[in-house]
């Protein structure tokens, strides 16, 4: 005696469904993560470009500028600002140094200087935080790594 098939040579109308359904357990157990998850704190990266202490001499300022001007922004004030000076160039007529062009290139660099200074300067609260605790280590190599340090600085 043969069956009967419906649902397209199904015999259960719900056996399509219950082998998706035999799925999800697997799905929401831990099968299905990664066996290795890396999730890098340092060096960041913006849009494909790595920033790390390889590739830029202040890092931590290079993130402070782009989190406040980013690479596109920078790049679109400095092409407005060299297309302006172009044009009146070619124009033969004046530079007005208060065109808008310009105005807003020249507050972006104070933006950007201005984090500059504070990034050095926090650089610079760091490492006198650095000698001092190398100064008032009891460990002798850490005295003759402060003695040589004071050296280089005093060379300078």
């Amino acid at each position: 005696m043969a069956t009967q098939t419906t649902n397209a040579g199904l015999s259960d109308p719900l056996q399509f469904w219950s082998y998706w359904l035999s799925l999800l357990p697997a799905a929401n157990s831990a099968q299905g993560a990664p066996t290795y998850l890396q999730q890098p704190i340092l060096p960041w990266s913006f849009t494909g470009l790595v920033v790390n202490e390889t590739n830029s001499s202040n890092p931590a300022a290079e993130q402070a500028i782009v989190s406040r001007d980013s690479y596109g922004r920078q790049l679109g004030r400095m092409s407005d600002a060299l297309d302006y000076v172009i044009r009146q160039l070619a124009s033969d007529q004046p530079i007005d140094t208060n065109a808008a062009e310009l105005s807003a290139f020249d507050k972006m660099k104070k933006r950007i200087d201005a984090i500059k200074n504070d990034t050095e300067s926090a650089w610079f609260e760091r490492m006198l935080k650095e000698l001092k605790k190398l100064k008032d280590s009891g460990d002798a190599s850490d005295k003759a790594r402060f003695d040589s340090y004071m050296s280089i600085l005093r060379g300078l």
